[in-house]
């Protein structure tokens, strides 16, 4: 198949989409015919990828029809993610050359995300977004969670392929010592990623922490002034010692923290499949995570590590759980390995082919 992807990435390497997206089309590349058409000017070398690659600047108004043969008229097209305006109007141009696509929302669907600047969104989706939406061939999400947040209203077809990850050759090793490290590494969007309910949580189990001398680091840049409102709410409830903020780090820096942390925790409201998460377990970290990382059923099932709901009570009883049973630490941690095994791109690339033939195949027009 000739397969057109279309992104709007930004190139910020704090944001996953920068990360998930290039590897994804990375790997479809070995089963198909893929060309990736990212609509701003910033070049291929961005993501170091080796795939077929253009521009806006190698391509007059984003306009469909002045690509390369077969991408001026491919047999698929993919959308990143949903809320950019030229999306729209390529959209209309595939129709009229009767090539169907797919939009994968990465969690912007969701119930939560669509609260978020609601009446913006909700003007939006009247005017331009709703007939993007509801005439794709399908909206591919990354998880079943996702889908049920996101609901069947959108459009009727749907399909379920995750994000993947890549196989490390370096994997957590577990020395002794006194003490725990907790990592979260991610943007500091404090209610998305639910960065107020975790500082709460660790207010509530300060005497247990400060017993387990188990501190958490935070990574990640600035959003919307959320560090200084982070850390004026850590002050105000005496947990300096126990959550410290740090700026993002990535590459061999972050692949350092990450071999050097006992545990990955995220306290998402919503998400798409979070590639941080994703990647902790491909180094063997077990996980502390609520349900809206959309990961709960996978890490119960492959038991690599502690799941909770949305509540402060809950990650509490998680985090606690963790705090008392330190010594399953490794064995979470082995099975986190495991668990990555299923999000191996090539895999999931094979699997995305025969869906999207399938897609093709059945497509009317």
């Amino acid at each position: 198949m000739n397969i057109l992807y279309i992104s709007c990435l930004s190139g910020k390497k704090s944001a996953g989409p920068n990360h998930s997206v290039p590897k994804q089309i990375k790997a479809q590349a070995k089963y198909d015919n893929v060309l990736w058409f990212n609509i701003n000017d910033l070049p291929k070398q961005q993501w170091n990828v080796d795939v077929n690659f253009v521009n806006t600047s190698m391509i007059p108004k984003a306009c469909i029809e002045h690509l390369p043969i077969p991408f001026n008229r491919p047999d698929l097209a993919i959308f990143e993610s949903v809320y950019y305006l030229p999306y729209c109007k390529m959209a209309k141009e595939l129709r009229r050359k009767k090539v169907p696509y797919i939009i994968i929302p990465r969690s912007s669907l969701t119930l939560a995300a669509q609260r978020a600047k609601a009446l913006k969104k909700k003007i939006g989706n009247l005017v331009f977004f709703n007939e993007f939406i509801k005439n794709a061939a399908a909206i591919q999400y990354l998880t079943v969670e996702e889908y049920k947040a996101s609901g069947s209203s959108w459009n009727k077809n749907a399909i379920i392929i995750p994000n993947g990850a890549e196989p490390k050759t370096k994997t957590k090793v577990w020395p002794e010592r006194d003490g725990l490290k907790g990592v979260y590494i991610g943007r500091m969007d404090i209610y998305q990623k639910g960065l107020d309910l975790l500082v709460e949580v660790c207010e509530l189990l300060k005497a247990e922490l400060k017993a387990a001398n188990c501190s958490i680091v935070l990574y990640g840049p600035d959003r919307k002034g959320a560090k200084a409102v982070l850390k004026d709410l850590i002050a105000k409830k005496g947990l300096e010692e126990l959550i410290k903020i740090k700026d993002g780090i990535y590459d061999a820096d972050k692949e350092a923290v990450l071999l050097d942390s006992d545990f990955f925790i995220m306290t998402s409201r919503f998400e798409g499949h979070p590639m941080a998460l994703i990647e902790a377990f491909s180094y063997g970290l077990p996980c502390v995570v609520t349900a809206g990382t959309n990961m709960t059923d996978e890490i119960r099932q492959q038991d690599a590590g502690w799941t909770a709901e949305n509540t402060v009570d809950s990650i509490a009883q998680a985090l606690k759980d963790l705090l008392d049973n330190i010594v399953k630490l490794p064995e979470k941690g082995r099975n986190a390995l495991e668990l990555a095994k299923q999000y191996d791109w090539d895999r999931l690339a094979e699997i995305s082919s025969m869906k999207y033939g399938e897609i093709v195949k059945g497509f009317s027009g």
